[in-house]
């Protein structure tokens, strides 16, 4: 049985998906999610792959959160102060 990293990254590789996607599709908490998708992200880096992360983005004013380096969603936008946050998308290459 592969392990929940390895699941995540086959997952990964066939479709994009948010942190609430893969926690439907494992039954494991989103919480839980990001603490496994940084380690996903070393292990498709030893296999030759890549963690791609669509940056999130508000809803309100369209500001990209491109220079974030965490892969939660951030709460709101420093921009226009609103909560609508577009959680960040990932996907293996």
């Amino acid at each position: 049985m592969p392990t929940i990293r390895q699941q995540i990254i086959d997952l990964l590789a066939e479709a994009e998906m948010t942190a609430l996607d893969l926690s439907k599709a494992l039954s494991v908490r989103e919480k839980e999610v990001y603490d496994h998708l940084s380690h996903a992200a070393r292990s498709a880096s030893a296999q030759g792959r890549k963690l791609v992360v669509a940056p999130p983005r508000c809803l309100a004013c369209g500001f990209t959160f491109d220079t974030r380096k965490r892969l939660t969603r951030p709460s709101r936008c420093p921009k226009c102060k609103e909560q609508r946050i577009r959680e960040p998308v990932f996907s293996i290459q």
